[in-house]
């Protein structure tokens, strides 16, 4: 008899969609749109047409889950009523899907429509974002709207920041609208907005407002700016902004930036400023890049209006300082041995008077590198290029483009002599044309060009002996090695001829045009000392001495007595001036570098000159990088010995402590001049960053004799998942 009622009893609890499993009871609710809404809870049952479900009750469908203590559904309109347990204290509803979490009080959801309102609210809409709120609405599937709440990034019982708003409408992976928003630092109200936008989840570039910032400057006064970000499709931006110095006027500036694809980018960027002292002007600044077929193009330029209004108005010190403004276009392609170039340029550097400003365009260069002849011990570089210049300084202007055509072969082989040495005797001849020429019959003390051109040709022979040299281990008394020491010695002699009188014809453009004869050798000895501790192996010290003797002291009659000489090869062996006179020897050039530990380091650099007895110059640099702390300072001096040298003595020094990404860090660094006792520049700043916020205040000045002495006192506050408020970028090292 029970074996007959079975199959029946099934078929009634199946239509009735309830099924009893392990002591749960289980609803399955068909859905307009296809699928089945779920209710799973210790009991359920159904009285006046309402289903009633209790204890641990839970609700799939689509790919939301809902947790509750207690839920009222009515099959007909397919509202559910959510409740927690009866204690105030608990909070049994949740809804969950993907990332999304909500948790309520109680809430009222409608399983067709994907719809709802929950009352007493912590929530979390993406992982950045977290909500709390009197009520939360779920309209759609990805909106709510948040009724006096608060919305901020910071889990925490008082969150470090804070938005307080009346009213908030929420889009999942898009923007939150906010309406009456407060924001709080910890329970301090800082500043209210009617109306507040800001991004949630994914960040979508959208067209609006950026927040504004201020700043304090002692040369310009208080800073307002403000700016406004426009979208322009998906592979372009543009960032209009707009500053207000209270002791000098306005100053507006744009961003543009164009990325049209993964090889490709654009960025433009300008600024201009109406000073009410007239030392406004603009400027104009760009960089892009793109490959095609091989080769690679890039443009790089800097348009400035004056050298004054750049050194007022550039927020950083080697910008205000930097006499140089350079564009240029190049398209370049390299192919194993072979390479080529093509560069359109114009150079402006600042002087008392006139600028000097050279242009190339177009010049265009071959270059063949290490390219052997055949199957032969024999090698060749080769430099081919055919360019148009153009110059004009507070001396001369060149009449329109001069043309340049320049042939450099060089032959060359390597002979080793054991011991790790090898000798490289190289051969070249090098022919230049020049469609224009100076003109050496002018009036004394006048400089003009000429139309006639100059074909300069010229041989250049080479021999270099270079290699390991002579190496030995030292061992302690165990047999273990102490240190292993390294003798380089090398020595390349050098003889260029030919040049002679085409010397003083030859137009200066480049470093191509600068190049006298010569006959000389230049001598170095390198001892380097290696140390290994603990598994690890580092130069533990090196000392390198070289010299240079001319054989030709005034390098063809290129020379000139009481001015500043710098042309091919007196400036390949030091960095300072110092051949004002005739002389047969350069000074001994001295480097020392000392590594104790491999997070400690110094480096000496001395130029001693026999011809004066004394140094020409002195530098010193120490770096100490151990854990969190950073210390480097370094100290220069020159003597002023003849044309074109200057006495200078100066201090440098960096230092920086803790971790950038989280906690207390601080950062300074700053150039101090001995001779004149005053800052040159200096920066001080201190950041803290900890979980969902941060902030970084800074202090800096420039001191510019006689054109800019400012202080300047800057300040951001970063919020996780907005962006920063204030005029100092979130700082990714701590220089």
């Amino acid at each position: 008899m029970l074996q007959r009622w079975l199959p029946a009893v099934w078929v009634l609890l199946t239509g009735l969609g309830i099924l009893q499993a392990q002591d749960r009871s289980r609803l399955e609710i068909p859905l307009r749109e296809g699928g089945s809404a779920v209710i799973e809870a210790d009991v359920i049952d159904r009285d006046a047409g309402l289903w009633m479900a209790q204890g641990e009750v839970v609700i799939r469908y689509k790919d939301i889950t809902v947790l509750a203590h207690r839920v009222f559904y009515d099959p007909v309109s397919k509202d559910a009523t959510l409740e927690s347990k009866d204690d105030p204290s608990e909070y049994n509803v949740e809804v969950k899907r993907a990332v999304e979490w909500l948790k309520a009080r109680r809430g009222e959801i409608n399983l067709e429509r994907d719809t709802g309102t929950f009352f007493d609210v912590d929530g979390f809409t993406e992982e950045d974002l977290f909500v709390k709120a009197a009520s939360i609405t779920k309209t759609g599937p990805d909106t709510y709207v948040a009724r006096n709440g608060i919305i901020t990034a910071c889990d925490e019982a008082v969150p470090k920041w804070s938005f307080h708003t009346s009213k908030a409408n929420i889009r999942v992976n898009s923007w939150v609208r906010s309406r009456n928003t407060a924001m709080r630092i910890k329970k301090v109200p800082v500043f209210y907005l009617p109306y507040f936008l800001f991004p949630s989840g994914k960040k979508e570039r959208q067209s609006g407002f950026l927040l504004p910032s201020t700043g304090n400057s002692s040369n310009k006064g208080r800073r307002l700016s403000q700016s406004f970000y426009l979208t322009l499709g998906r592979s372009a931006d543009l960032v209009y902004n707009q500053d207000y110095f209270s002791e000098r006027g306005f100053g507006y500036g744009f961003v543009f930036r164009f990325r049209p694809n993964q090889v490709s980018r654009l960025v433009l960027d300008g600024y201009a400023v109406n000073d009410r002292l007239d030392q406004g002007g603009a400027s104009l600044n760009g960089e892009g890049e793109t490959r095609f077929g091989g080769f690679r193009a890039v443009s790089v330029f800097n348009l400035v209006s004056s050298f004054e209004f750049r050194q007022v108005f550039s927020d950083n010190f080697f910008a205000a300082t930097r006499p140089t403004e350079l564009s240029q276009l190049f398209i370049s392609r390299s192919d194993g041995t072979r390479s080529f170039n093509f560069l359109a340029s114009r150079e402006e550097t600042a002087f008392p008077g006139p600028n000097a400003v050279v242009r190339a365009f177009p010049q265009i260069h071959f270059r063949l590198s290490g390219q052997p002849i055949f199957d032969s011990p024999f090698f060749v570089d080769l430099d081919v290029s055919a360019a148009g210049l153009n110059r004009s300084d507070n001396l001369f202007e060149t009449p329109g483009i001069t043309q340049r055509l320049d042939l450099f072969p060089r032959f060359y082989f390597s002979l080793p002599l054991g011991q790790g040495l090898r000798l490289t005797p190289k051969v070249g001849l090098r022919a230049t044309f020049y469609s224009d020429s100076f003109d050496t019959d002018s009036e004394e003390g006048r400089v003009r060009s000429s139309s006639d051109n100059v074909s300069r040709e010229y041989a250049d022979f080479s021999l270099d002996l270079r290699g390991w040299g002579l190496s030995k281990i030292y061992r302690g008394k165990s047999g273990q090695p102490r240190f292993k020491h390294l003798i380089e010695p090398s020595l390349r002699y050098r003889h260029i001829t030919g040049i002679d009188d085409d010397f003083f014809r030859t137009l200066r453009f480049d470093e191509l045009d600068a190049i006298a004869d010569t006959n000389e050798v230049e001598v170095a000895l390198h001892n380097r000392f290696f140390v290994k501790r603990g598994g690890q192996t580092w130069e533990w010290l090196s000392i390198k001495l070289a010299q240079k003797y001319f054989f030709d002291a005034d390098f063809g009659g290129a020379l000139q007595d009481g001015r500043v000489n710098q042309f091919f090869p007196l400036y390949t062996f030091t960095g300072f001036q110092y051949a004002a006179f005739a002389r047969n020897s350069s000074p001994i050039t001295t480097v020392v570098r000392f590594t104790p530990r491999p997070s400690i380091s110094f480096d000496l650099r001395t130029d001693y000159d026999p011809d004066f007895d004394r140094f020409r110059n002195v530098s010193l640099t120490g770096v100490l990088n151990y854990r969190r702390l950073y210390l480097g300072t370094t100290y220069f001096n020159t003597q002023q010995l003849e044309a074109g040298t200057f006495r200078r003595n100066q201090l440098q020094q960096q230092v920086a402590y803790g971790d950038i990404s989280n906690g207390l860090s601080l950062s300074g660094l700053y150039s101090y001049d001995l001779q004149s006792t005053r800052f040159l520049n200096f920066r001080a700043r201190i950041n803290y960053f900890k979980g969902c916020c941060g902030v970084s205040v800074q202090f800096q000045g420039f001191n510019l004799s006689g054109i800019r002495e400012e202080r300047q006192v800057l300040f951001s506050f970063y919020f996780k998942g907005l962006g920063y408020f204030g005029n100092i970028e979130h700082p990714d090292r701590v220089f």
